[in-house]
């Protein structure tokens, strides 16, 4: 009985041994057929220039961005017309404002006719990745490979844009997913926002400041609800008493907000978690040669430059290891212009950096910077010259890729810099403007921190 029992116990090592090799087989096929190998970028970094990889040609990309702030984060390609978006006063008034659900082949055409043909598409990262597994959602990559199979057709360039507005849903903004949240800060999920020093010394940086706080206050049952839920920014009454209409800096610097970015960006296990998010989407992309770049945080609200560097270049390595000729963004606090031209012109442009990442950047052959403008400096023209300042110096080309004013759009095009207005469409139907429909059930995307103003007939002269 004891010789019976080895020869069972081998004959069925060996059945699981062979059946856990079929599966491993069959998982590497998987993979490969929904990742594919990596093909050349449709553009691509040539020095301070983007290039067209087929001619070597340079071209000023310009077009807008498409970005789906809440679930289910990127829009559809069907349907035959292209994105109208109606918001003003009056629907608002009445819940009856209208949005757009796609981008397709018609959004293309027309996109065209206005001379553009680029766009900024959010990959959120709460959408992509929203539990802790080491892939992205299949849901969300199934509508990815559908938009960028358009953009292929079409000859459209995506950058990537992990968008994001004031860190994380947990802090009432968006972007970071729960699961990361709560790693990184465990004992704040479902409390009251506050802000700590040195950031409650500026004003306009005191969350208690932030219009609609009030709605809560110190109410502790209300901040509560919904605690931990991966939708939290849209269903609890507090964050959505902050979140409705602009987009506060008040927000983002917030304990919650700045113990995840230094989570987020410090060496440890979370910015092995961010570069993890990067590196399964650059794989995902990997056979879409019109995804040419990854901008990899939208205004990052940290002012450790040294640091928030060090990760950006880790996770470009890391992009770079799966897509060779992918471009990635390199950015300073909230991607702003914040470096002036004279700064940069001393010296100044490696300030708070290490030398061998400073070195690495003017050495890469897939950085560009990546900035926005929005009044600071107070003139666009001004924030042109300190970012071309930063181009000279570390062999680089910039790029606007978020903007509201005509005179961001003219002085970068002026200079041949490509740029991408914010935005196509608001792409979301959430609150009192779209009849406060029970979210996220029954609603598309998030009308929160800056979500208004889409429009797809954008025109500068």
């Amino acid at each position: 009985m004891q010789q019976d029992s080895k020869i069972y116990e081998r004959v069925h090592f060996k059945m699981e041994l062979r059946i856990a090799f079929r599966a491993v087989f069959a998982l590497g096929l998987c993979t490969s057929q929904v990742a594919g190998e990596a093909v050349a970028r449709a553009v691509r970094v040539s020095g301070r220039d983007f290039v067209l990889t087929s001619t070597n040609a340079r071209i000023t990309m310009s077009g807008p961005n498409v970005v789906v702030k809440g679930p289910p984060y990127i829009p559809s390609v069907s349907g035959t017309t292209y994105c109208n978006d109606v918001v003003n006063d009056e629907c608002t008034k009445t819940g009856t404002c209208k949005t757009c659900y796609t981008f397709n082949e018609a959004d293309v055409q027309h996109m065209k006719t206005m001379g553009w043909d680029t766009i900024r598409l959010g990959v959120a990262w709460a959408g992509a990745q929203p539990r802790d597994d080491d892939a992205l959602d299949p849901d969300f990559v199934e509508r990815l490979h559908a938009l960028l199979n358009l953009t292929d057709r079409t000859g459209i360039h995506v950058i990537l844009d992990n968008h994001g507005d004031m860190v994380g849903g947990a802090g009432c903004g968006n972007g970071v997913p729960m699961w990361f949240q709560q790693k990184a800060a465990p004992e704040l999920i479902g409390k009251q926002l506050t802000t700590g020093f040195p950031y409650n010394l500026v004003p306009s940086l005191e969350v208690t400041k932030v219009g609609g706080y009030n709605e809560c206050g110190d109410n502790a049952t209300m901040w509560a609800q919904h605690a931990g839920d991966a939708n939290y920014n849209l269903i609890n009454d507090c964050c959505k008493a902050l979140n409705a209409g602009g987009n506060p800096p008040g927000l983002g610097y917030t304990t919650i907000a700045q113990k995840t970015m230094d989570y987020m960006i410090n060496p440890g296990p979370g910015r092995d978690a961010f570069v993890r998010y990067w590196t399964l989407m650059a794989t995902a992309v990997a056979s879409h040669p019109s995804a040419f770049a990854a901008e990899l945080m939208n205004e990052p609200m940290t002012i450790n430059r040294k640091q928030a560097y060090n990760t950006w270049r880790a996770t470009a390595e890391a992009i770079n290891s799966v897509i060779p000729d992918m471009a990635v963004s390199m950015c300073d606090t909230g991607e702003g212009a914040i470096i002036p031209a004279w700064v940069s012109a001393i010296g100044g442009d490696g300030l708070d950096l290490d030398k061998d990442t400073e070195d690495w950047i003017i050495n890469s052959n897939t950085a560009f910077y990546a900035w926005h403008w929005y009044g600071f400096p107070t003139d666009a023209a001004n924030a042109v010259k300190s970012v071309m300042e930063i181009s000279e110096k570390w062999n680089l080309p910039t790029f606007a890729t978020e903007f509201g004013s005509c005179d961001a759009w003219v002085a970068a095009r002026d200079a041949n810099i490509s740029h991408t207005y914010w935005h196509y469409s608001s792409y979301c139907d959430t609150g009192a403007a779209f009849g406060n429909k029970p979210a996220p059930a029954d609603t598309f995307g998030a009308c929160i921190l800056g979500w208004a103003g889409g429009n797809s007939n954008y025109t500068c002269k």
